[in-house]
């Protein structure tokens, strides 16, 4: 009984946990998105989640630690939508076409996201967290890119190819016309060029009849 008491406390310590660390990273992703990595404040953060500064202190030990929360939360997100969307196809060609659609569109869905991102780019040669937290992520896009290609070209969708030089050519194709927008969105038409791009990858990969 009494561990059964004890059990129930702490599952339900848990949870308050991780709403609270949840509501602090969501926080924290609005503030860095409005003022960049350098010029926020831990009482910026509690004022946004609507909690104490030490609060804050209690569930994250510093802003690096926060930060690199941040980090973490947006690369498991960007992951666990990108395999949903994934999962409701089986042509490779489909997949290719949504693993595009998926980074393209987070500049509609989640504007902040690549402001943020580049201000931790700032810090990859000053924090050796940060440039691992970055290497894992940039390491991710590639190893789920590569795999799509892999089963393309198994599956005779795809012509035969260097998986990991196209897989690394697709992304800086993909995130290199993403950043040249977020820097200047009067540049070029942004939704016409995905679209186009999109349709150069297919025709450079899938094979002729």
């Amino acid at each position: 009984m009494v561990r059964s008491i004890e059990a129930k406390r702490e599952n339900k310590s848990n949870e308050i946990t991780q709403i609270r660390r949840s509501q602090l990273t969501k926080a924290t992703y609005r503030v860095v998105g409005r003022k960049g990595y350098y010029n926020f404040t831990i009482r910026d953060i509690a004022k946004e989640a609507g909690l104490s500064a030490g609060l804050v202190h209690y569930y994250f030990k510093d802003k690096q630690d926060l930060l690199l929360n941040l980090l973490r939360e947006m690369n498991a997100n960007l992951k666990y939508y990108l395999n949903k969307a994934l999962s409701e196809l089986d042509n490779p060609r489909d997949k290719l076409l949504a693993f595009c659609d998926q980074a393209f569109d987070l500049v509609q869905k989640e504007k902040d996201y690549f402001y943020v991102l580049i201000d931790f780019w700032t810090q990859i040669n000053h924090n050796p967290r940060i440039r691992n937290a970055n290497v894992k992520l940039f390491r991710s896009y590639r190893e789920e890119c590569a795999a799509i290609l892999r089963e393309g070209m198994e599956k005779g969708v795809f012509k035969h190819m260097d998986v990991d030089y196209v897989a690394t050519l697709l992304i800086s194709l993909i995130q290199g016309t993403i950043i040249q927008y977020v820097i200047d969105n009067e540049a070029f038409d942004y939704a016409e060029y995905t679209k186009r791009i999109k349709e150069n990858i297919i025709s450079m990969l899938e094979k002729g009849d």
